[in-house]
């Protein structure tokens, strides 16, 4: 999967299960609306963007969004373990993955992409051109302006004062910047205001520097623009601007000891006169931002007193099970298996010793995301192949191939068969036996890999149980497990015309690797008919296996050749 599928994939999930959440702090927000503090209303929302940041969540028995159970599966017909010739070498070979709906998920992970992308270069121009604006009308700061804003810092408890910017194309107080605050001021600020209004606004604006507002600000306008497709959300990041307004309102009104509600509220009626234009939202902070909800501000200033002390425990409460529930994720149900009635094997699969190392990987080996529609079956091996060698820590994956019947036998391709596969954090071994399930064929297990057959022509091929010949060692056998053959196909040929061949293959596929000749040992009777052997993407050792599997030979080799001899 490419990092762009993986992270659409991880950005959707994200915004379901955000949308939930959302609408759950909604619906808390209209039941306790009228006794929980603005403070703690605004808090609510911090969940919601611990979410949304969140690049994975942790398992608990219970969550908002339960894992989807997986259907209930019926197992697949016995996998056979076949004991085979011992692995030549380790499978080290660069595959691609081959998936149909690659293409379509893609499609639409740059729809988004291009989306948010768009988003956020508007919105950056945006604020850009305002800044443009703002300082081309700026103005010396007035000393008095000056010692004002110091004064409100102080109050507020602010280390450190921000930048103050004085420009006749700001209409409303407000603040921007993240690194360096910058607090915006209209030209006329004092003439407009009375001294104690001017002092209320300052300090809301400051309050939000206090608050870090900005860079929580400047994160939920990202997150905007990652999630365009979503209303919810954006409707929700809206709800989040007004209760953060409410609750710095709270905050200012609880400063000192005096009860300033009839001027505070006086100051924003002046403000509606001078509301700011539609653009000069993202990036921006400011004391009046939407007209809409004057009337809700107005009605919570006239309301304000004390909280009590229980509201504290109630907030932590409520922001703790939000946490909880919607960061995150059910545990997956365990997955039932219906039984199918004999030949089929409803049990375990019986596996070699010998093969126990790659039944174990198959069974250990999770891939987060198998999706085929009506894909073949070589293209799904193909993909699985490449699997096994990307999330195996040691790069060597497992061998595949798939076993076609003689012609004469009158059965279709198998790897022409179709396969439709939508699974999410499936083993291997539960992909095969789905796969081995829907296109009705079966697979054996061996120490050189896992072979596909039709289950009712294993006669077809020469699997022959014997004593497991010395593993070749040295320099040829290491380049041979490199070079890839796309295609063996051998059909009644002679022993030393499926080498002639094999040789021929060899250098075509080697790609500037090393080539070793593939020889006959004189002992060998060249004459030995290869009655069928059809291989397909398997490397120059495995052919060399299933080739000594046919003609009941075995191949060694060290730093010169790969020698076919006896056993």
């Amino acid at each position: 999967m490419s990092v762009l599928e993986s992270l659409f994939d991880w950005l959707l999930a994200t915004t379901l299960r955000a949308s939930a959440l959302a609408v759950v702090i909604m619906g808390l927000q209209l039941l306790v609306r009228r006794w929980l503090p603005p403070q703690w209303r605004y808090a609510l929302w911090m969940p919601l963007v611990l979410v949304l940041v969140l690049p994975v969540v942790p398992t608990v028995p219970f969550g908002i969004l339960p894992r989807k159970a997986p259907a209930v599966e019926a197992s697949v017909p016995e996998v056979a373990a076949v004991s085979g010739a011992a692995l030549i070498a380790g499978v080290d070979q660069p595959l691609g993955e081959v998936a149909p709906t690659t293409m379509t998920v893609n499609s639409w992970a740059l729809v988004w992409l291009a989306g948010s992308a768009a988003v956020f270069v508007f919105g950056m121009a945006g604020y850009r051109r305002n800044m443009r604006r703002i300082t081309k009308g700026a103005v010396a700061v007035d000393e008095a302006l000056l010692a004002s804003v110091e004064e409100a810092a102080r109050e507020v408890g602010l280390g450190r004062l921000p930048r103050v910017v004085v420009s006749a194309e700001v209409e409303s107080p407000a603040v921007t910047g993240l690194l360096r605050p910058v607090l915006l001021l209209p030209a006329d600020f004092l003439q407009s205001f009375s001294e104690a209004e001017a002092r209320l606004i300052l300090l809301h604006e400051l309050t939000h520097v206090k608050r870090l507002d900005l860079p929580v600000n400047g994160l939920c306008c990202i997150l905007q623009a990652l999630h365009w497709f979503n209303p919810i959300l954006w409707f929700a990041f809206a709800r989040m601007r007004a209760d953060r307004e409410t609750a710095c309102d709270a905050q200012v009104l609880s400063l000192g000891g005096r009860d300033r509600r009839s001027v505070y509220g006086n100051a924003l009626l002046k403000l509606q006169a001078v509301a700011p234009r539609s653009g000069l939202q993202l990036g921006f902070v400011g004391i009046f931002e939407s007209s809409s909800e004057l009337k809700t501000r107005i009605r919570d200033i006239s309301r304000h007193r004390a909280s009590h002390p229980a509201w504290k425990a109630g907030g932590v409460t409520m922001i703790g099970l939000l946490t909880l529930f919607g960061a995150t994720k059910a545990e997956e149900p365990k997955r039932t298996e219906a039984p199918v009635a004999p030949p089929a094997a409803a049990e375990e699969p019986k596996v070699d010793p010998t093969t126990d190392i790659i039944f174990k990987k198959l069974q250990t080996t999770v891939i987060p995301v198998v999706k085929f529609e009506n894909t073949s079956l070589e293209e799904a091996i193909d993909f699985v192949r490449a699997k096994s060698v990307e999330l195996d820590p040691e790069k060597k994956g497992v061998n595949f191939v798939i076993r076609k019947p003689r012609e004469e036998s009158g059965t279709a391709d198998p790897g022409k068969s179709r396969v439709t596969l939508d699974q999410k954090s499936a083993s291997m071994l539960t992909v095969l036996q789905e796969m081995a399930k829907q296109t009705q064929l079966r697979f054996s297990i061996s120490e050189s890999g896992v072979t596909f057959l039709p289950i009712n022509h294993q006669d077809n091929f020469q699997f022959m149980p014997r004593p497991e010949p010395e593993k070749p060692k040295g320099r040829a056998a290491e380049a041979g497990s490199k070079i890839i053959l796309p295609s063996v196909e051998f059909v009644d040929v002679s022993l030393t015309e499926a080498v002639v061949s094999l040789n021929k293959m060899a250098k075509e596929n080697a790609k500037g690797g090393e080539v070793f000749p593939v020889v006959l040992d004189p002992k060998v009777d060249g004459t030995a008919r290869v009655q069928e052997l059809r291989l397909r993407n398997v490397p120059l050792t495995i052919a060399l296996k299933y080739l000594g599997d046919t003609t009941k030979t075995v191949v060694n080799s060290d730093d010169k050749e790969l020698r076919i001899t006896k056993p």
